[in-house]
């Protein structure tokens, strides 16, 4: 099929910013490089979600649905199939009025009806899987004859036979002067010296904060920024080095100012510090499912961008010693070198070149199994 053949495309994403970015990313890109392609984004009813895409000036399709049913207690996971089986209903009107030529599943509990209505009215699906272990739903659609494009290149349990790297889709960004990057934040006058990003996720993470607060205030790292995000609006000015910013979605400021980052082991995050070439300490949150964020963490730091910290089984000596490794001239001057743009441009076309050999039918499996 050629690019003029895509008509409309279905991108279904909800849960959090790490499967909700790249499915943005792609679809702005798409709506802008494709003329005439309709993008229809499909979300779930959480609060969280209606802000991430309202912060992106998208306005999605809003299932009746607010998370998984799965691991939830009692009468509300009973409350929630109900959601999931009203919102397939709701996807198979949606298929019916607005038939696609696909439909990409981002992941989040928001995919399954869209999969579920996908197979019963022989919609082409794909799935992206961010994650280097894949989820749920991921793993159920590719049984039901799925085309799987992953982030990494490696996506457990599945061997490299089942599916193709892409790359995971980042936000087109442009990198700004530092000054002018902390003048928008407006935390004061420019200090100059180091800059190291503190993120926890779309969730936040307060342990992570706590600890980079504490080794901010040790003699070695006097010379050094910190930005903390996800603080409180309000006088955020932490410590001498340390400042605390609001949840924002909106990262550009941010990655123009950092040197180094710390970050939980989110597969969207780190692909978009990968694009930035700014190197970072994973600490991978040690309660995410099948600890996938670990595999994130290897995976990215295998390719020589950055270290892991493991919080459980690691001090702060090793936290301090890793930290100033990323500081030192091995990683030293990676950030600023990188143009996002180029690396966004890339794993666009080349998601959009495997959404097209799809559709022309080199894998027939899905439609044949209908």
């Amino acid at each position: 099929m050629s690019p003029a053949g895509l008509k409309r495309v279905f991108l279904v994403a909800g849960g959090t910013g790490g499967h909700i970015f790249p499915a943005v990313a792609f679809g702005q890109w798409l709506a802008e490089a494709r003329e005439g392609v309709e993008i229809v984004y499909v979300a779930g009813n959480r609060p969280l979600e209606r802000d991430i895409y309202g912060t992106s000036g998208v306005a999605p399709v809003i299932l009746p649905c607010e998370g998984s049913p799965m691991g939830t207690p009692g009468g509300f996971s009973a409350v929630r199939w109900m959601q999931i089986l009203k919102s397939s209903g709701e996807m198979v009107r949606l298929f019916r009025q607005k038939r696609p030529e696909a439909c990409v599943l981002f992941g989040g509990y928001v995919s399954f009806p869209a999969l579920a209505a996908g197979k019963l009215k022989g919609v082409r699906i794909l799935v992206h899987e961010q994650n280097a272990v894949a989820g749920r739903v991921t793993r159920l659609a590719v049984r039901l004859g799925a085309t799987l494009l992953t982030g990494w290149d490696e996506c457990r349990p599945f061997g490299k036979d089942r599916f193709i790297k892409v790359g995971t889709p980042v936000r087109a960004m442009k990198r700004l002067p530092r000054r002018e990057a902390w003048n928008k934040l407006d935390l004061g006058e420019f200090p100059g010296g180091r800059t190291c990003l503190v993120l926890g996720g779309s969730l936040g993470s307060r342990s992570l904060a706590e600890k980079v607060e504490e080794i901010s205030r040790l003699p070695e790292f006097g010379e050094w920024n910190f930005l903390v995000m996800g603080k409180e609006t309000g006088d955020n000015h932490l410590s001498d080095r340390v400042w605390g910013i609001p949840r924002r979605w909106d990262m550009e400021t941010l990655y123009s100012l950092a040197d180094v980052a710390v970050v939980r082991g989110g597969a969207s995050t780190l692909s978009e510090l990968r694009a930035w070439a700014i190197p970072a300490l994973v600490v991978p949150w040690p309660d995410s499912r099948d600890d996938h964020q670990s595999a994130n963490a290897r995976i990215f730091c295998e390719g020589g961008h950055g270290l892991v910290w493991d919080e459980v089984r690691e001090g702060k000596a090793d936290l301090v010693s890793k930290l100033h490794r990323l500081g030192s001239p091995v990683y030293a001057g990676q950030a600023g070198s990188a143009c996002p743009g180029v690396a966004a441009e890339r794993i666009n076309q080349s998601f959009l070149r495997e959404i097209l050999r799809t559709l022309e039918g080199r894998d027939g499996s899905w439609m044949d199994s209908n």
